[in-house]
């Protein structure tokens, strides 16, 4: 039987879109209104020859309009804005990520998790969150792709479900390790570990995270250079509030 339980974030990441964009429109990244336009039809992310990849999609439940897309990195600490790309009406987008990302946005592996571990202690590193959502200059949620909206949104885990995103390297380095919480909401707590057997080269490499629920109350998610892009959709989802 598929054992399933749901999940919300402690942290607001309401507040950290409303902290985010406002900053991102004022550094040095570039001015939103020179985002791409998506000109050709919505796929899987590829590798650009003069940079990083295209990340390419359609978002289920997309409601209509134009919107901003902010790709973010993070998933172990704050979420952090490095590129930012186009939604059309149809709910198809298109972000370019940049071939290198800045030092600033990197972190040693068992700064990330302590019990996380680097084959080069030296080696900086950082995953990709959620994408940030902006229409008519309002934050109004966040899209991830994953093969059911409850673990793309992070908010629940069944058997076999999976999540693909990316993981930055400045260096070849192979991360291992494990790294373990447990998470209370409503009077229930919920062991959330995740396992690590990622041989990452230089650049950006695309990861797969597959989960597995042994039995309830304990959730694994063993990740993997590799996508599942084919049965995965981009949900839009709200962002937690602040309980």
């Amino acid at each position: 039987m598929m054992h399933k339980v749901s999940i919300m974030h402690k942290m607001s990441a309401a507040v950290a879109v409303a902290l985010l964009v406002p900053v991102f429109w004022t550094s040095g990244h570039g001015a939103v209104g020179h985002a791409a336009v998506l000109s050709q039809p919505a796929g899987a992310a590829t590798t650009q020859e003069q940079g990083g990849p295209l990340e390419r999609g359609t978002i289920v439940g997309w409601r209509g309009g134009n919107a901003v897309i902010y790709p973010t990195v993070g998933f172990f600490g704050p979420p952090q804005i490095f590129a930012v790309g186009a939604v059309q009406p149809d709910g198809s987008f298109a972000v370019h990520f940049p071939a290198v990302l800045p030092v600033d946005l990197l972190q040693a592996s068992t700064a990330q998790c302590a019990t996380l571990h680097s084959s080069d202690p030296a080696a900086l590193s950082n995953f990709t969150g959620n994408y940030l959502l902006v229409q008519h200059g309002k934050p109004i949620g966040a899209t991830h792709s994953g093969s059911s909206r409850a673990f793309a949104s992070f908010t629940g885990f069944a058997n076999g479900d999976t999540r693909t995103g990316f993981v930055y390297a400045d260096r070849d380095h192979t991360l291992s390790g494990f790294c373990e919480r447990a998470i209370s909401f409503g009077g229930y707590s919920v062991d959330f570990r995740q396992n690590f057997d990622l041989r990452l080269h230089k650049g950006w490499n695309e990861v797969v995270a597959v989960v597995s629920v042994p039995h309830a109350g304990h959730v694994v998610a063993d990740l993997t250079v590799g996508s599942n892009r084919a049965r995965e959709k981009w949900f839009i989802f709200r962002l937690p509030t602040q309980p």
